[in-house]
């Protein structure tokens, strides 16, 4: 405005804010100068937005950890037989590689490790070659398993490598943290948020 000798508007835009009145009082926003543009805006979309909320009651923390991760696989096989790619949210760097394991694990039990391999993308042999050089052991063991991970604690060239692989089809599934929703457009068909609780271990409750 000092600059200009004129008044100015500012916008502010956000995906992902569900108390934009809360912002907007905030911003001093008047009324009229607040839009929400919710989920029915996207029905010109090709793929209509939908969410399932599935509540998880037990109390025993090794039963409760095996439940959502049977529920996490079935949901993210149940992708995958539609040929569709899938991130699975979880709260910590350690839980990205634990989930990625485990779903590797489930994989093999049930016979159904194809479903999650992109060894039949035509540049799969140069992607594995690009992982292959990467230091970060956890990255390639789940890449052998046709996942990635992606969080705040690995390198930019290792982060950016798994946003390509994924964007391109060659990984099938992205465990990864929140710092993957902030500032990165890498859109999936399913996206699986494992738990909605996080706090401090000694508080956590689980969910």
């Amino acid at each position: 405005v000092e600059a200009s000798q004129s008044m100015i508007r500012v916008v502010g835009l956000s995906a992902t804010l569900p108390n934009y009145k809360d912002v907007g009082a905030f911003l001093r926003v008047a009324p009229s100068g607040l839009f929400h543009f919710g989920p029915e805006f996207r029905r010109v979309a090709p793929v209509p937005l939908a969410m399932e909320f599935l509540g998880v009651s037990v109390t025993n923390m090794a039963a409760r950890t095996n439940l959502m991760n049977e529920i996490c696989y079935n949901k993210v096989v149940d992708a995958l037989k539609r040929g569709k790619q899938v991130m699975v949210f979880v709260h910590s760097r350690k839980e990205t590689g634990k989930t990625g394991r485990v779903l590797a694990e489930m994989a093999a039990k049930h016979g159904e490790e194809a479903l999650f391999l992109g060894d039949d993308h035509p540049q799969y042999g140069m992607a594995l070659k690009e992982v292959r050089k990467s230091r970060n052991r956890e990255l390639a063991e789940l890449f052998d398993s046709g996942m990635g991970l992606h969080h705040a604690g690995m390198l930019r060239g290792d982060r950016s490598l798994t946003e390509r692989l994924f964007s391109d089809g060659i990984i099938k599934v992205l465990c990864c943290t929140a710092t993957l929703a902030w500032g990165v457009n890498l859109p999936a068909h399913t996206v699986v948020i494992k738990g909605t609780q996080s706090a401090p271990p000694e508080k956590n409750s689980g969910g």
